[in-house]
């Protein structure tokens, strides 16, 4: 005798895959907090940047400077114009370094990176080329850079000169880091896509949306993004070449100046804060540009299909 058993039909059970949205352990919290604290790090740097460099050589009486309330160039002292730089370059660092950390305990805190060494790749020369090379400046150690400390000096008896470089390095360095707010964004994804258990951005249409990875918020990002790329940073090697032209004007300002234009040349390109700027320009050219096309290509596929990538 054969006994038949019939199968039972029921509806899946979808708990059985659905992502947890509590951390079971230790780690899954560190999965949430690092990337949040990340991301307020980056923050840090985005208002750094927009509000103590940007926003003040555009609205000159936009009060963030210091306790007078005069945020002009014309007025800029040294000790503040160094200050201002230190606090944006000590941000990056924090921020750069708490990235790293991350990498080291395998917590990626970029929402689309899958690999720590892409996040290693692109912070490295930041912290052993660009934020080194800027140290001269708001260190003002004039044995290392004599021609850019006495520029900044407040009794410099060309002040225009000083203004105009002090206006364009710090639009410069402005310019540079304001993408860190794409950083911010790509943290605070990160930390909801961790709550859902997810760990591949591509996978973000098969959990439930937040702020962060809302389509607006992503559509916004990649808008952000691809304006970096093809926008801000052509003003930020704008502003390096005003400062390098800056210099070159501080050298051959004086009437006997009779030095061949090599010399010269080589006396601009020997100051630590000007090659600071001669690496971000090269960079630039380099990479910007197809990093750019890759972004546009984003945004099309996009708007297209409407999927986030």
């Amino acid at each position: 005798m054969v006994i038949k058993v019939r199968k039972a039909v029921g509806r899946p059970n979808t708990n059985a895959t659905k992502p947890s949205l509590k951390p079971s352990s230790s780690s899954g919290w560190f999965q949430i907090i690092m990337p949040f604290v990340a991301g307020l790090f980056h923050l840090q740097v985005f208002y750094y940047a927009v509000v103590h460099c940007i926003i003040p050589r555009f609205l000159p009486h936009f009060m963030f400077f210091d306790n007078k309330n005069d945020t002009s160039t014309a007025s800029l002292s040294t000790d503040t114009f160094i200050n201002e730089c230190y606090l944006l370059d000590r941000a990056i660092f924090i921020a750069y370094m708490f990235d790293l950390v991350c990498c080291y305990l395998n917590i990626i805190p970029f929402s689309r990176c899958n690999s720590s060494r892409d996040i290693i790749g692109h912070h490295i020369p930041t912290l052993i080329l660009a934020l080194p090379l800027a140290v001269p400046t708001w260190a003002n150690l004039r044995t290392v850079d004599p021609i850019v400390c006495t520029v900044m000096d407040d009794a410099y008896h060309h002040p225009e000169i000083r203004n105009r470089f002090f206006d364009a390095y710090i639009i410069a360095s402005g310019f540079a880091y304001i993408s860190s707010l794409n950083e911010v964004i790509m943290c605070f994804q990160r930390v909801e896509m961790s709550l859902a258990g997810i760990t591949h951005f591509k996978d973000i249409n098969t959990m439930k949306r937040h702020l962060f990875t809302s389509r607006g918020v992503i559509g916004f990002e990649l808008f952000y993004k691809m304006s970096f790329f093809w926008g801000m940073s052509i003003l930020a090697c704008k502003a390096c070449c005003d400062a390098d032209k800056s210099i070159y004007d501080a050298i051959t300002a004086p009437a006997d100046y009779d030095q061949p234009i090599w010399k010269t040349f080589v006396t601009i390109y020997s100051s630590p804060a000007i090659l600071r700027g001669v690496l971000f320009r090269a960079f630039s050219v380099v990479m910007y540009p197809s990093m750019g096309a890759r972004c546009f290509k984003k945004i099309q596929q996009f708007l297209k299909e409407g999927e986030t990538l």
